[in-house]
């Protein structure tokens, strides 16, 4: 008796699939990709892109800020809040300055303090190259480039690049934190302003 109701309950549990035999539908995730079987990612491209978001600030006389942010695709914790994982990102930035002139800044943020006091060198690798740059930190966590000539350089490395690796030194660890970035998909258009050659 007791074989048969196992027999009985393993063809009731086997038998409870809820309907789910098939993948559900690709449909658009509202920020140019699809969700579902055989998604894209938010960029609009293939699976294999990074996840890009774009953004705009403008003011009565138009938009005079655009930015690229990329998160990196890997987490990292730190000893004061061992269960907390952390992510950083890099945003990029065009910005009108003046008639014909607009910049490009590259920014990294860090959840962490990093050890950067004020300035420090901050190695990264694109396509596999690796190089030190020269960084400031003003605020905790968040380091920008020493020069505007070292941030375009920085923005078109990242924009021209399919990965990163940004080596964070953060305060309370004794190794350095690997960034890793997907830089695939980059959408020029997206962070261009009207008329920009």
């Amino acid at each position: 008796m007791k074989k048969l109701f196992v027999v009985g309950l393993a063809l009731i549990i086997s038998g409870c699939g809820g309907g789910y035999d098939s993948l559900p539908p690709q449909v658009s995730n509202g920020a140019g990709g699809t969700i579902g079987a055989g998604g894209t990612i938010g960029s609009g491209g293939s699976k294999n892109d990074g996840n890009w978001k774009y953004g705009s600030t403008s003011n009565a006389e138009g938009v005079f800020s655009l930015t690229a942010r990329i998160d990196a695709t890997n987490t990292y914790t730190v000893p004061q809040f061992p269960n907390l994982n952390q992510r950083s990102w890099i945003e990029l930035e065009k910005r009108k300055m003046a008639v014909g002139i607009i910049s490009k800044r590259f920014t990294i943020f860090a959840p962490e303090e990093v050890k950067c006091t004020p300035s420090c060198q901050i190695r990264i690798k694109f396509n596999g190259g690796i190089s030190s740059y020269n960084f400031l930190q003003r605020v905790d966590g968040v380091l920008t480039p020493a020069s505007d000539q070292l941030a375009a350089e920085l923005f078109d490395k990242t924009t021209r690049s399919n990965s990163a690796t940004i080596y964070l030194p953060i305060a309370g660890l004794s190794d350095e934190v690997e960034s890793e970035f997907n830089l695939k998909g980059y959408n020029e258009d997206k962070i261009k302003f009207t008329g920009e050659q």
